[in-house]
């Protein structure tokens, strides 16, 4: 959570305006949803009230889902910030804990060991039968001591041992989440940006194909003028789903930004990425889509694919151009079909 600086007037005035807004949107009044309104009546965030008057400027409809995204994608930094900081506390904590159990045991051990050698030296010595036994009750007793202080540590072991997997299940759960786009439930475009690069290398290393499928959803903005943003928003989960569904082993799908998708194709020629495109096509094509709230049937979904397999000495940006220009020439071609990029 960020800090606010603002006096008791002011914060209830930003508050009230926020609680205003949220009942006229008719969105629930959830501690994500309040932070994104109070930002936005506060300005203590300018990308927040930038982001939202575009949004109403486009006539777009503030629904929960994307009060949800917007809060996610402005707020998650702040997230993985905090996660991160307490992250550093307590691997600090932890591992001071450790340190000082090591040598506290270290020491007794010491301790312990030199008193065992001094009971070897006077056993060897001893020969009244009481003194022998007295001696090896003590050297029972020292060993037992070390015994229990090592199960001790043991115990302490297993305690921050359990903090630290927990801790990397938090980290891991953060990192997800910034890599997830949160209308759509797929990977997001940072996820594709990173991924991509690490793909690109170890095609290369191995010597195998890699190739991307641009996605655009056909007519979309009259789409969601016709049956409104709700609607809209549904189409492009149903379009996500049946990409992530229909694809399989190591291949994935990112929505890439608005109404485009892209999936990432790992050791697949041009051919087979086109056949991989169309057979998505199809399935999205003969998807029957419903509005939740009246149960009309709404018209088919079709997309447009462009088609690119990574050339030898070429970057990043050069193939996503080339994928972008084959679903530019989809479009031409009259929508509802998958083009290969004419560069190959």
């Amino acid at each position: 959570m960020q800090d606010y600086n603002h006096t008791i007037k002011d914060a209830q005035n930003f508050a009230d305006q926020a609680m205003k807004r949220i009942h006229q949107e008719g969105l629930p009044a959830t501690p994500d949803i309040f932070e994104l309104w109070f930002n936005y009546y506060s300005g203590e965030n300018t990308e927040v009230a930038r982001s939202i008057d575009i949004m109403v400027s486009q006539n777009f409809q503030l629904t929960l889902d994307r009060c949800q995204e917007l809060h996610r994608r402005l707020f998650e930094t702040d997230k993985s910030r905090e996660t991160l900081e307490r992250a550093e506390l307590i691997v600090g904590s932890t591992l001071k804990d450790v340190d000082d159990m090591v040598e506290n045991v270290r020491v007794s051990n010491n301790d312990i060991s030199g008193s065992l050698e001094t009971m070897n030296k006077d056993i060897a010595e001893v020969v009244d039968p009481k003194q022998m036994k007295n001696l090896l009750m003590s050297m029972m007793q020292e060993t037992q001591k070390m015994v229990g202080e090592n199960r001790a540590l043991e115990k302490k072991l297993e305690k921050s041992s359990t903090t630290m997997q927990e801790l990397k299940q938090e980290m891991e759960s953060v990192r997800e989440e910034a890599f997830t786009d949160a209308l759509t439930g797929i990977a997001n475009r940072k996820k594709f940006e990173l991924e991509v690069v690490r793909l690109i290398a170890e095609a290369r290393d191995g010597k195998t194909p890699l190739s991307i499928v641009f996605i655009d959803i056909d007519h979309f903005k009259s789409f969601n003028d016709i049956y409104g943003h709700q609607v809209g928003d549904q189409v492009l989960r149903l379009v996500a789903r049946t990409l992530r569904d229909g694809l399989k082993g190591r291949d994935f799908a990112c929505r890439y930004g608005g109404e485009e998708f892209v999936i990432v194709l790992p050791e697949t020629p041009m051919s087979g990425a086109g056949k991989i495109a169309d057979i998505l096509r199809e399935a999205i094509k003969h998807k029957e889509v419903k509005n939740k709230q009246t149960g009309e049937k709404l018209s088919r979904v079709t997309i447009s694919a462009g088609v690119a397999t990574l050339r030898k000495n070429e970057d990043v940006q050069e193939w996503v151009d080339r994928a972008d220009r084959a679903l530019y020439n989809a479009k031409r071609k009259g929508r509802d079909c998958v083009v290969m990029s004419d560069d190959e």
